[in-house]
């Protein structure tokens, strides 16, 4: 989360790629795993409007749950049906969790986002601000992540 420096908590930064919009403005797209998107991906897809992904993540959640179910029921023991649920959930949640970010931020350049730079930041809205002031933005950014 943070590093306690004397009394102080300090946030956590996160390294943030920033797009801009003619008419919407600024998005800012975090770097990294997304552990919303492993856990509930049809839920994080459904909240960064990503059509198609989204029905196929719903499909997908959808068969692991149906799977589950007949996998438990052939093995005949309710805790089986529960284990095999959540090895089957994580299978299904590491793609969304790793390449999340990713698939949000190609959504973004489809709908003519450009890409500004990338900044490093405790929040989406401080990372937004930064490439907005022009005294921290002079260009893009390149840090590896």
């Amino acid at each position: 989360m943070g590093a306690r420096s004397g009394n102080q908590l300090k946030p956590a930064m996160r390294v943030y790629d920033i797009y801009r919009h003619p008419r919407y403005g600024f998005q800012a797209v975090r770097r990294g795993f997304s552990w919303l998107a492993f856990l509930v991906p049809s839920v994080w897809a459904v909240r960064r409007g990503l059509g198609l992904t989204t029905l196929v993540l719903v499909l997908a959640t959808s068969l692991v749950f149906d799977i589950a179910e007949l996998l438990g029921q052939w093995a005949g023991h309710p805790v089986s049906q529960v284990l095999i649920l959540v090895a089957l959930s994580i299978v299904v949640g590491v793609k969304p969790g790793f390449d999340g970010y990713r698939w949000h931020a190609r959504a973004l350049t489809d709908d003519d986002f450009e890409f500004q730079c990338t900044v490093a930041a405790s929040s989406r809205r401080q990372a937004i601000r930064a490439a907005a002031n022009d005294r921290y933005f002079n260009g893009p950014i390149n840090v590896a992540a």
